[in-house]
């Protein structure tokens, strides 16, 4: 290796060699300490490369950075580079310096550090898919610098394919959590991370083709037997009880029934009524309920839970069901029961249902809808108790429970 005075002359007339030869820049090198600017020439190439030399642990390392090939990038700009990567390198804020580790670090890494930094017993999904052999099998041990949407795609095709798409997005929004806390918190990580897009960071929706708009579909009379029959088949206790809970009230499934607390349940002469306060209802105004004994069965047999929710999910009683639970239960019935509808469709078939009863119902009432006219919305007054339409909704709902303990019991002499 010698030293010379580079310049573009110089590089244009030096020969090639079939033995790789370096040459040291003496221009510019005593500027940054530990680090040369060399030209590397070999058979058929003259490139140009940073040089750093730290001393670690009593020993010089000697790291080479690729700066540009010298025969197409002018000198000028070959030397920029080479100075604004030995200025980061002063600064101790090059990637250089991490090159090698930036091949190392995995998943694995970013999730205990994040879970080392971070109190995850606030969110048990967290925490149970950390202890899943997922993480540490799966994921854990992939390079991130190796990663991209396609490849996350395809770790989480099984679980899509299993119409898993709850674990499926729990799996891909952990990915997101900690990818995005370590590029944020962790100075040698982010130095790997800031280089590549968050390969999770991308719409389960449009992926999986879910259409949002409003369900066509909803349920008649004839249909309420066979829908009742499919329910009673789900395995779990906690899903069959929400489902009819969807059935019996007709409200909101992800927002309302499922996120019910015990404080919202209030019996008034007799009647037990759910009360939402203003903003809990997806129209943030409030709604009385009426519910009927058939709900209330239901909601007793939780009567012990002394949790805020009624009903918590009993498989991870840490957590409530969530909007993808439901989905993927509803996908699995459609599957084996050879059915057409989904969980959109109960609200809209409550309302269809209870209008065909009586030609004077309202329905709309029932779900806090937006279809009172203006002297309604201005003057009429909710009761003591702050009930609005209180007869009128019992009305309806006995009405309309009264068909559904028929349909019940036609279910039920189908499957004996």
């Amino acid at each position: 290796m010698s030293t010379h005075k580079f310049n573009h002359t110089w590089i244009e007339k030096l020969p090639y060699s079939s033995k790789r030869k370096l040459y040291i820049d003496s221009t510019i090198n005593t500027k940054f300490t530990n680090c040369d600017f060399i030209l590397m020439v070999g058979a058929r190439s003259k490139t140009a490369y940073l040089r750093y030399r730290p001393v670690e642990n009593g020993k010089r390392k000697q790291v080479l950075k690729k700066i540009g090939d010298a025969n197409v990038i002018p000198l000028v700009d070959l030397k920029e580079a080479y100075t604004k990567q030995a200025l980061q390198i002063l600064t101790n804020d090059s990637p250089i310096l991490t090159e090698k580790e930036t091949r190392e670090v995995t998943i694995g890494h970013l999730v205990d550090f994040y879970l080392e930094n971070n109190n995850v017993s606030d969110s048990a999904n967290m925490l149970r898919l950390k202890n899943q052999p997922y993480l540490n099998k799966t994921v854990g041990d992939l390079k991130c610098i190796e990663q991209d949407v396609f490849t996350i795609k395809k770790l989480l095709q099984s679980d899509v394919d299993a119409d898993s798409l709850y674990v499926a997005n729990m799996k891909r929004e952990f990915i997101v959590r900690v990818w995005n806390y370590s590029l944020e918190q962790h100075r040698e990580y982010n130095k790997v991370l800031k280089t590549i897009s968050n390969p999770a960071s991308f719409s389960m929706a449009k992926w999986c083709k879910f259409k949002k708009e409003a369900s066509s579909v909803v349920l008649h009379k004839e249909d309420y037997p066979q829908f009742i029959e499919a329910i009673n088949t789900v395995n779990r206790s906690d899903f069959r009880d929400l489902l009819y809970m969807f059935l019996f009230t007709g409200q909101h499934p992800y927002s309302e029934v499922a996120k019910m607390r015990w404080e919202q349940i209030q019996e008034i002469d007799g009647q037990f009524w759910w009360f939402m306060e203003k903003g809990f209802h997806k129209t943030g105004e409030t709604h009385q309920f009426p519910l009927h004994k058939m709900a209330m069965n239901i909601i007793n047999k939780y009567k012990d839970n002394d949790d805020v929710y009624v009903f918590k999910n009993l498989h991870d009683k840490s957590e409530i069901h969530t909007k993808d639970t439901f989905k993927n239960v509803l996908r699995r019935l459609r599957k084996s029961h050879n059915i057409t509808w989904d969980i959109r469709c109960l609200r809209a078939s409550f309302v269809t249902t209870i209008s065909d009863l009586d030609s004077s119902y309202r329905a709309g009432i029932l779900c806090n809808q937006a279809g009172q006219n203006i002297t309604e919305k201005n003057y009429v007054r909710a009761d003591k108790n702050g009930i609005t339409y209180k007869d009128f909704k019992v009305d309806m709902i006995n009405a309309y429970m009264e068909l559904i303990q028929d349909k019940l019991n036609e279910a039920d002499t189908i499957t004996h």
